[in-house]
């Protein structure tokens, strides 16, 4: 499935890096593959070396755009744990009391399949 869509700036490597092609990347990781199934392709480009330029910087922003979801995605499941920990330390007869709840509830489903 090809995005038949306009452009970006950011898809043309002579205008150098755009901001709004990398944040529709993050919103939308399906984009990547659409991407770079446009540019493969694209009957215009009868250049071999503009082509391969174009995907090794659709590559790069794809692999960076990664890095930076699962830096954002350890990032808050380090801030979940660390909040957690600290409910625990300040309530643990109530966490206990959640725990246990959650427990019931989990075997009363469980029991009746």
């Amino acid at each position: 499935m090809a995005n038949n869509q306009t452009p970006l700036p950011s898809d043309f490597p002579e205008n150098g890096a755009d901001e709004r092609g990398a944040r529709r990347r993050r919103r939308h990781p399906e984009i990547w593959i659409d991407e770079l199934e446009a540019t493969l392709s694209d009957t215009a480009a009868t250049d071999l070396e503009t082509l391969k330029a174009r995907l090794a910087e659709q590559l790069r922003d794809t692999r960076h755009s990664l890095r930076e979801a699962s830096d954002s995605a350890q990032d808050m499941v380090r801030e979940t744990i660390d909040c957690t920990e600290q409910y625990i330390h300040a309530r643990p007869w109530q966490a206990i009391g959640l725990v246990a709840g959650a427990a019931f509830l989990f075997g009363v489903v469980v029991g009746r399949q």
